[in-house]
């Protein structure tokens, strides 16, 4: 904690400069995790827990001044137990096995099979309540962690896919579960392809009108030969062709940052960056890599992004700079990405996507009676507002009874219409001369017709009439 503290006294005054954090994305292995065979296993997890609880409560407490609605979490493969994974699974006899070739079993997707090179036994998954049960623990922490805490969008103990706001609503997080099928014999990050459609439909759902979607999880999605512990690129294709234009991860224990693309309507591409290890030992890291962390600066257009990788090194274990060959000598390098576009590959103008999406969704609110709710929606949108949006903001607002708002919103009138809204508003609140005003001052340029000018007209006179 003090290597990152002052880590931060130092970026901040750095050339570039970087910003203190806005959120925390932790992209999994909170934990060691313990080995097959361990005794007394769950008291030991939960005493791990415990030591990065309160780790990463002070991390929130000195970066975020606490908000815990703005730090994001998911599991690794060392959060699951793997010695409750053992115990969901019975060992496969020869007469049991399964028929025809066992390769083809063991890597067909959701197979209950499963390999122990180590024993070269065959085991199968038997008891599937128990083998959910596998990552309880990060569960249990991250339960607690959360509990009772504001401002969260959408976060469930056990969701494969939790959803986070971020900056004022700007930015959409889907954190998912990388570990579906990961254990102790099977080592492979996988995300079914339904679980990234479901994220994807709630986050349009929500409404929020975010102009950035970012995508956490835990495995890497290339490996060296031999080796099976990442997770397959289709799902990140999966990812980018609905718009997410961030992907985090972790699991790899050293920093990257590269973009990814598919080719759909138009090219789609999202900047991938994997993350270093914070807090482990040598024994964990791969040979040359140190300890580390990224900071990720996304500009304000929300189309690009500076990644800034920060490391430690032989001095007194202190984190700073990382110079590295792939930015050119640079601590940091500078990504990109191509816009989300429509069906005919076109840019969309999320600004107009969302301003769509307020008007809906202040209709539903006037509808059910929410008027106040109704102007919050639309008021930030009050001079883009088309015809029918307008007319929905007016009424909202005198639903409201926010009458100098009202008068507000309606000076200059673009209508007949509104000049006479705008009329009967200054008359109910006793302002006759402003009501002559404005008749007087928009009815040539609306072209008003003289006899509705002159009941108009006649209206002020008698209202102030009766007010006397």
């Amino acid at each position: 904690m003090s290597a990152l503290v002052g880590d931060r006294s130092r970026y901040v005054r750095e050339d570039p400069a970087i910003r203190s954090p806005d959120a925390i994305v932790i992209s999994g292995d909170i934990i060691q995790g313990v080995p097959l065979g361990t005794q007394d296993a769950p008291a030991k997890i939960a005493s791990q827990y415990a030591a990065a609880e309160a780790f990463i409560v002070e991390l929130t407490n000195r970066f975020l001044d606490g908000d815990r609605s703005k730090v994001v979490l998911i599991p690794g493969n060392h959060d699951i137990d793997w010695v409750t994974a053992r115990s969901a699974m019975n060992l496969v006899g020869v007469e049991d096995q399964p028929k025809g070739n066992l390769a083809s079993e063991l890597f067909r997707e959701d197979t209950p099979y499963r390999w122990s090179w180590k024993t070269r036994e065959l085991y199968r998954i038997g008891d599937q309540a128990t083998y959910a049960r596998r990552l309880e623990a990060f569960w249990t922490f991250f339960e607690r962690f959360y509990e009772n805490v504001p401002g969260l969008l959408k976060v469930r103990p056990r969701s494969p896919a939790n959803l986070y706001s971020l900056q004022n609503g700007r930015i959409g997080l889907s954190a998912f579960d990388s570990c579906h099928g990961n254990d102790c014999f099977a080592f492979h990050g996988s995300i079914p392809r339904e679980v990234v459609a479901r994220a994807h439909l709630d986050l349009v759902e929500e409404g929020n009108n975010f102009e950035l979607l970012i995508a956490v999880w835990h495995h890497n999605v290339e490996g060296p030969p031999y080796r099976n512990d990442y997770m397959d690129i289709d799902i990140v294709r999966g990812m980018i062709g609905r718009g997410f234009r961030i992907g985090l991860f972790g699991h790899q224990h050293r920093p990257e940052a590269v973009p990814h693309q598919i080719h759909l309507a138009a090219r789609e591409t999202m900047a991938v960056i994997g993350a270093g290890s914070l807090c482990a030992g040598a024994r964990e890291l791969p040979l040359g890599a140190h300890r580390g962390y990224n900071i990720i600066e996304v500009t304000d257009d929300m189309k690009g992004a500076r990644v800034h990788v920060r490391e430690a090194g032989a001095v007194a274990n202190l984190f700073g700079p990382s110079r590295r060959p792939a930015f050119g000598g640079k601590s940091y390098t500078d990504l990109s990405w191509d816009p989300p576009a429509d069906l005919m590959g076109r840019p969309i103008d999320q600004t107009d996507v969302a301003l769509r999406s307020a008007v809906q969704g202040a209709e539903r609110l006037l509808n059910d009676g929410l008027s106040h709710k109704a102007v919050s929606e639309l008021l930030p949108y009050r001079n883009r507002l088309p015809e029918f949006g307008r007319r929905l903001l007016i009424e909202a607002v005198r639903a409201s009874g926010d009458y100098p708002l009202l008068i507000d919103i309606l000076t200059p009138p673009g209508t007949i219409t509104e000049l006479v809204d705008l009329v009967e508003v200054c008359v109910a609140n006793r302002r006759f001369e402003p009501a002559r005003t404005f008749l007087l001052e928009h009815g040539a340029r609306l072209a008003v017709s003289e006899p509705t000018a002159a009941e108009l007209r006649s209206r002020i006179d008698a209202s102030e009439a009766i007010a006397r």
